[in-house]
């Protein structure tokens, strides 16, 4: 009878893990459809609670890369990540998991969690098969945090051969090579204040730096053309022509200064995003 009652419990155990396998494909598929048809609310929907599904833990994990990959797409890039996190390295999702997961940790800016995630997956059997592509990911990294040591290092394990990653690893190198001008931001307003303008020019602003030239001595020019009428500095148009240039004259020497932090601000915002767009582009191409 003990036999019995056992070999009902293996077989129903079975009966249930199979049905599990199964539904978890129905609904992996349906969710992969849902997402190919740009429904993310409801393939949202359909992998929102997955502990009382009864899913197997394999299939739990093709679930859990499904939640994350539907977070990703609804650009929920921290749920995703928490999400790609917890897909176990037996998974045969979990590569994607891992290089998407620190996708999504970058967009949340927490590069300490890109990091980590790429530096655990170092350490699994996956790391020589997806080598070169960790090696870019790193230096991609390493480009964002300004560590060109750190980038020359991980761009020395680069082939070249890899025709998903040749063209963004060729990109990656001009942005390595493509530095900020040093720039002071003192001798930026001593510039303006010999001759206004001069320190926006000196700054990369050319345009603004002609525009301010050009005003303050226009109102050089009325407050001189006035004195010279009049006669005599002690005249409303005078003081009024005069005022207006002098802070025009000092409010030009302040922006020239400030305009050497908008520079390295904007040459920052451009390689961030540079960057950002070229470590991304590969991931489709291997993955996809």
């Amino acid at each position: 009878m003990r036999k019995i009652v056992i070999i009902i419990a293996f077989l129903l155990g079975s009966a249930l893990s199979v049905c599990g396998q199964r539904n978890a494909l129905d609904d992996y598929n349906f969710g992969s459809y849902l997402l190919g048809k740009g429904l993310l609310r409801d393939a949202a929907t359909l992998t929102g609670s997955l502990s009382d599904k009864g899913y197997t833990p394999a299939a739990l994990d093709t679930m859990r890369y499904l939640r994350g990959w539907t977070l990703y797409h609804s650009q929920k890039f921290a749920d995703a990540s928490f999400s790609f996190a917890e897909v176990d390295h037996t998974s045969p999702f979990y590569p994607k998991s891992v290089f998407f997961g620190a996708i999504c940790d970058l967009q949340e800016n927490d590069i300490v969690g890109a990091k980590s995630r790429l530096d655990k997956f170092a350490l699994t059997p996956y790391a020589d098969e997806y080598a070169e592509l960790l090696a870019f990911e790193r230096g991609g990294i390493a480009l964002l945090e300004r560590d060109y040591k750190r980038y020359e290092k991980e761009s020395e394990k680069f082939m070249y051969d890899n025709f998903a990653l040749r063209t963004e690893q060729q990109t990656l190198n001009e942005i390595a090579l493509n530095r900020p001008k040093n720039l002071s931001p003192w001798v930026a307003g001593v510039a303006s204040a010999i001759v206004p303008g001069l320190g926006k020019i000196y700054a990369g602003d050319v345009g603004e730096g002609v525009a301010s030239f050009l005003m303050v001595g226009a109102f050089a020019a009325l407050t001189a053309n006035s004195w010279a009428k009049a006669d005599t500095p002690a005249n409303w148009r005078t003081i009024t022509y005069g005022t207006i240039g002098s802070l025009l004259y000092i409010s030009n020497i302040f922006g020239s200064v400030a305009s050497v932090k908008v520079y390295y601000q904007r040459f920052e915002k451009i390689n961030h995003e540079a960057v950002m767009y070229s470590i991304h582009i590969p991931l489709r191409d291997i993955f996809d």
